[in-house]
């Protein structure tokens, strides 16, 4: 008991040494609060048949979170563009180095980026375009994008691609990725 008082007594008198004060119980005001920037990425949707880039909310500018905002854009686009995406359903990305040297990996040229979709019709040239090139303009990194889909007969891949090979598909004026 002697030495919890001691305890106590070399506590209070500390906190009075360095000036430190008690006091009640104060309100500090509401909590605060954390309040998300909304996020805009560019994605490419069609107008008459060309690339066009449009601007659509995302929840991230990760890559699964643009690719899934550029399906979706192209379902409820009111603007007159459309999309060659309906009928397929956006699943996930993945990215790899792609021209690495051995035992180093900080020495890369660039990435690779492997889109997947899932869908039972096939995908058009117009839809490679859309999802290549809004891939390729998220990141200056990425020099090759492959796409796979997958249906019930199993995965399909539709080759590695660049943006400069749909260059053709570019509307009037508007400059794709490289």
């Amino acid at each position: 008991m002697r030495k919890r008082l001691c305890v106590l007594l070399l506590a209070a008198l500390s906190a009075m040494a360095c000036g430190v004060t008690s006091t009640g119980v104060q309100d500090g005001g509401p909590p605060p609060v954390i309040s998300p920037k909304a996020a805009v990425a560019t994605v490419y949707l069609l107008r008459d048949g060309k690339l066009e880039p449009s601007s659509v909310a995302v929840a991230s500018h990760s890559m699964d979170n643009v690719m899934a905002a550029l399906f979706e854009a192209g379902a409820r686009s009111t603007s007159g563009l459309t999309t060659e995406l309906t009928g397929l359903t956006w699943q996930t990305s993945q990215l790899t180095r792609f021209g690495t040297v051995r035992n180093d990996p900080d020495n890369a040229d660039g990435f690779r980026l492997s889109l997947f979709v899932a869908g039972g019709r096939p995908i058009t040239k117009k839809a490679l375009a859309q999802m290549t090139c809004t891939a390729m303009r998220q990141r200056q990194d990425i020099w090759a994008v492959t796409i796979t889909r997958t249906d019930a007969t199993g995965p399909m891949s539709y080759g590695e691609h660049t943006c400069r090979e749909f260059w053709h598909l570019a509307a009037p004026g508007r400059q794709l990725p490289r």
